[in-house]
């Protein structure tokens, strides 16, 4: 099927590049809200917004097939009280003045997605989570979750259906974390964190792509969806699985204490690894959607199979 229109705000990093390698052979217009555009790219166009206040871009909006918002600060950095309010804002501010360029279109878009983080689910001993759950916990990025949601549902935009993403770690090989890691486990450092038991719940990033193009095409899905792949494993796990993937005879753990003083100097947060995510995407599977990467163990493995493809 081929769209007419999809709009991306903040859609710059890894997860925005994925969604336009997807969707550009199969749309009309790509449009990407950005602080700093660029030249056009064939049917991908760069457009300035400062994520904050009304202008031209909004004209952008009009008639889209799709708006699907990833904008937000990093959360990789002390969540010192600068630091905590820029990623909140960044957030919700974003979302806000979203849904004010939507209330003024004479056509709106007919989707709207936004994005969200599944941390913001109260780990009560590694139980499973999907998205019946509504017992959320306290902790700041838990908040941030809360509040970025609630942007989006307050929003007076009758006329768009919407979904909200709550994101897990999306492996792929241009950005994220699975780089990361496997670099580390190359050079010895791929043991667990922590005691490892801690839960990693991710998702391929063609499934992630793929699933967007399903709340595209699905006209009578909406709310909220956990991204992940159905069969979240511990962090040990995980780092067993790419040891073994990549011939990594060993992997160095790091111990709790460790962890802290390297998030010290890396000016991060411990719990960016320490904290357990697991989360189950039973809406996903609910309403149809197939999974080309259900394990953990076929997405590492395609993804390192590429790499050496390439």
């Amino acid at each position: 099927m081929k769209h007419r229109k999809i709009v991306i705000a903040g859609g710059t990093g890894f997860l925005g590049q994925a969604i336009i390698n997807k969707f550009k052979p199969i749309t009309r217009e790509i449009i990407v809200l950005t602080r700093h555009p660029k030249s056009i790219d064939g049917n991908v166009q760069e457009v300035f917004w400062d994520a904050q206040t009304l202008g031209k871009w909004a004209e952008t909006l009009e008639g889209a097939d799709a708006l699907i918002n990833l904008t937000g600060r990093s959360i990789n950095c002390r969540h010192n009280e600068q630091n905590r309010k820029e990623i909140t804002e960044s957030r919700v501010n974003a979302t806000t003045i979203l849904g004010k360029a939507i209330e003024q279109l004479k056509q709106a878009p007919k989707l709207w997605i936004n994005a969200s983080a599944a941390n913001l689910y109260r780990d009560k001993n590694n139980a499973p989570h999907d998205e019946n759950n509504t017992d959320y916990g306290s902790e700041f990025m838990d908040e941030v979750s809360i509040k970025w949601e609630n942007a989006l549902n307050t929003s007076n935009t009758p006329q768009t259906r919407k979904i909200i993403m709550r994101i897990t770690l999306i492996l792929g090989n241009g950005g994220g974390v699975f780089p990361v890691l496997k670099n580390l486990t190359k050079k010895g450092l791929g043991g667990k964190a922590g005691d490892g038991s801690q839960y990693m719940s991710s998702m391929h990033e063609d499934d992630f792509v793929n699933a967007i193009e399903w709340f595209i095409s699905n006209e009578k899905l909406n709310g909220v969806f956990n991204m992940a792949s159905p069969e979240p494993i511990t962090n040990s796990s995980f780092m067993k699985l790419l040891r073994k993937k990549l011939k990594v005879p060993f992997g160095l753990p790091s111990p709790v204490f460790a962890i802290k003083i390297g998030a010290f100097f890396m000016q991060t947060e411990p719990g960016l690894v320490l904290k357990s995510i697991r989360v189950v995407p039973k809406k996903l599977l609910d309403s149809g959607f197939t999974f080309k990467y259900p394990t953990t163990a076929a997405a590492i493995d395609n993804l390192i199979e590429k790499q050496r493809v390439n």
